[in-house]
């Protein structure tokens, strides 16, 4: 069965109860509810819940209380709900009460039997004993149509909350479809409520259909829907990949409950939409708001910071998340991603000590080759040479012409043209590079022949 975030709200406790029973057993109060025997079949189709009170303009009669029932029934109520606020209820008294007036009810009328039951239901439910509660409204519920109607729909919505709250959403459903029988609106929660059964009944047609009409009408009150309204609503679209719709409703969370998290799965939905660079935004939001507390999502960011041509911030959050943080591992590929940082952020000295850290715990080629290639950058030519064959000995290279062409270059450099010449000579083994690889071969051939003829003046 789904789970809802947070399931059908139903306060069964102590509060509710002493809300719910009126201080004269003659006046039943409109917060108590049982189930209506004969349970409704819930269709499959799609539509959405309504009041439809068919029980407008009814009247009712039903016997009176004689005083000795009475007096009985008003004991159990004050275990119940004490009047001094100072004593505690004491359901399991009002439960010694109600069994004894019950052992004796045999000429009881239909309306005592409805509170002789209602009140069994209350004890029951002040014990936390729901399906006990339950039972016990179904008798009273039986008596119909001797209790008023107020009464009447009143008990058949708790028993539906009930039925929730034994995690029995169907019976839930069917009780509470039942309750709007007797109601003239329904309100925005009434609509919340029935979009979680449907939710919890995998029924995500009813539940989107429901979840809508909650939110569309708390708002046009002036009001904002509660937190756990939007996630749903904003679950049920992106569970059939409604993302243009998920995404309004996640920015109104936003908007409302401005959360980290929010800010990251934002993140997540603009770049299944395509809006990369707000992808970015919410992402880089999230981590300000200190949302982003593990290595995948530093590494993550800091990805993003590099395809968006950021590298110095990549390489903030890096260095943070490794040196400060200490929740980035100083692995080689992660050393690696923040000395290309550095690098592309033009600090060459200090991308040049993270390509040494990196390529001291690896054998990666591609790894290595980064660490020649700053060597290069920063005119320290033996070690560039050094690095870059070391990165060919290693292989697992994406472009051996790159590694060969760096290891050329250095030597070129070095005025060592022979082995410049052979390095150039096998980058233009590969077609990327044999162009460039060709013009440097010429020119380091007529750089050789030019110097050696200044050597021989």
């Amino acid at each position: 069965m789904r789970q809802v975030f947070p399931a059908v709200s139903i306060a069964l406790n102590r509060t509710l109860l002493a809300g719910v029973i009126a201080v004269s057993p003659l006046f039943i109060g409109k917060a108590v509810d049982a189930v209506v025997p004969g349970a409704i079949q819930i269709s499959s189709a799609i539509a959405q819940v309504r009041a439809k009170n068919k029980h407008a303009g009814e009247q009712r009669k039903f016997p009176n209380v004689t005083e000795s029932f009475g007096k009985k029934i008003t004991e159990a109520a004050g275990y119940l709900q004490p009047q001094d606020e100072t004593v505690k209820p004491d359901p399991r008294k009002a439960m010694q009460v109600l069994n004894e007036m019950a052992a004796n009810s045999s000429k009881a009328n239909a309306y005592e039997l409805v509170l002789l039951h209602q009140y069994t239901g209350y004890a029951h439910l002040g014990s936390e004993n729901y399906a006990k509660a339950i039972e016990s409204f179904n008798k009273m519920l039986a008596q119909s149509p001797n209790m008023p109607i107020g009464t009447e729909s009143a008990t058949i919505r708790i028993v539906g909350q009930l039925y929730s709250q034994i995690d029995n959403p169907r019976k839930a459903l069917e009780t509470l479809l039942k309750w709007t029988e007797y109601e003239d609106a329904l309100k925005p929660e009434d609509s919340y409520m029935f979009s979680t059964l449907y939710y919890q009944l995998e029924d995500s047609k009813n539940a989107l259909l429901n979840i809508n009409e909650a939110v569309k009408n708390q708002e046009a009150a002036g009001k904002v829907p509660a937190e756990s309204w939007y996630i749903l609503q904003r679950g049920l679209y992106f569970d059939k990949e409604d993302y243009k719709s998920g995404l309004l409703v996640l920015e109104k969370l936003i908007k409302h409950y401005p959360k980290a998290q929010y800010w990251k799965q934002l993140s997540q939905v603009y770049y299944v939409v395509d809006r990369t660079k707000d992808s970015l935004y919410a992402f880089e939001t999230c981590y300000l708001m200190g949302g982003l507390t593990n290595e995948k999502d530093i590494i993550r960011l800091a990805s993003m910071y590099l395809e968006a041509e950021v590298p110095y911030k990549a390489a903030k959050v890096l260095k943070k998340g490794i040196y400060t943080d200490k929740i980035v591992e100083p692995t080689a590929k992660n050393l690696k991603l923040l000395a290309d940082s550095l690098r592309l952020a033009q600090n060459a000295k200090e991308s040049l000590v993270e390509y040494e850290k990196a390529a001291t715990k690896s054998t990666d080629g591609d790894l290595i080759i980064g660490l020649a290639q700053a060597y290069l950058a920063t005119d320290k030519f033996k070690d560039a040479s050094k690095w870059g064959r070391q990165a060919l000995k290693a292989g697992k290279l994406k472009r051996v012409d790159h590694a060969n062409l760096t290891v050329a270059q250095a030597e070129f450099e070095l005025k060592n043209f022979e082995e410049a010449i052979k390095f150039f000579k096998e980058a233009g083994k590969d077609a990327r590079s044999s162009k460039v690889a060709s013009q440097w071969v010429d020119y380091s051939q007529r750089e050789k022949a030019r110097l050696e003829a200044l050597a021989k003046q």
